[in-house]
């Protein structure tokens, strides 16, 4: 079974193999952003108890280490393939807009248009990264105020937009592909579809999915 595991491992195309490493790359910045500041503080904290307001600092202490437990809690269910399959896309997708609402107090709205058409469980879950990635990336670098997630069926294809009103960019001015795009890019390829960025500054940004969706109506 292992053998077996390896060798199926050793096949996977080059853009799962990039992806996967990306998605390393993402926990351990994840967690050293977030959890591992948080307990740093906690341990400082814990140091200083004997010198002055050891109830204040305590209670810090106890404070900090319940949000470190929240980032972890939140990052291993965003991670968790099955539980987004178990929920749907469109549910998880939800809850990726409360987690901004809450976060920071976004606006947002989810639509869908068109008649839905069958998306299988490894389109889903592949969508759902991508928007992920688009999410995270507006939540970390937007400072925007607003998110829309359209997702529109089309005769031959499933066009998604996740459109924010933030400071946007220069697209021209852009030499390197981030490695957040670049992983959106191999798994829009691995659906044989293609994404689309329209940003300038302060306009926001607009991008687009479009995967084939050819499978039968609901």
């Amino acid at each position: 079974m292992e053998t077996r595991s390896k060798n199926k491992k050793r096949s996977w195309p080059s853009w799962q193999i990039a992806i996967q490493e990306e998605s390393y790359q993402q926990i351990s910045s994840e967690l050293h952003d977030n959890a591992c500041q948080t307990i740093l503080l906690a341990i400082i904290n814990l140091h200083r108890i004997e010198k002055n307001n050891p109830a204040i600092k305590i209670n810090d202490t106890i404070e900090l280490l319940e949000e470190t437990l929240r980032e972890i809690h939140q990052l291993s269910r965003s991670l968790n393939g099955e539980l987004i399959l178990s929920i749907g896309l469109y549910a998880a997708l939800e809850k990726q807009l409360d987690r901004m609402r809450n976060a920071c107090g976004m606006q947002t709205s989810f639509l869908i248009q068109g008649k839905e058409q069958h998306l299988n469980d490894e389109m889903e879950l592949i969508i759902y990264r991508i928007v992920q990635e688009a999410l995270n990336n507006i939540l970390k670098h937007a400072k925007a105020t607003r998110v829309d997630i359209i997702m529109n069926f089309l005769e031959h294809e499933l066009c998604v937009k996740i459109i924010d009103n933030g400071r946007g960019f220069n697209q021209a001015a852009r030499k390197v592909e981030s490695a957040g795009l670049r992983n959106m890019n191999f798994r829009a390829a691995s659906l044989h579809g293609k994404l689309n960025i329209d940003s300038s500054p302060n306009q926001g940004c607009c991008l687009t999915l479009q995967i084939p969706c050819l499978k039968t109506n609901l």
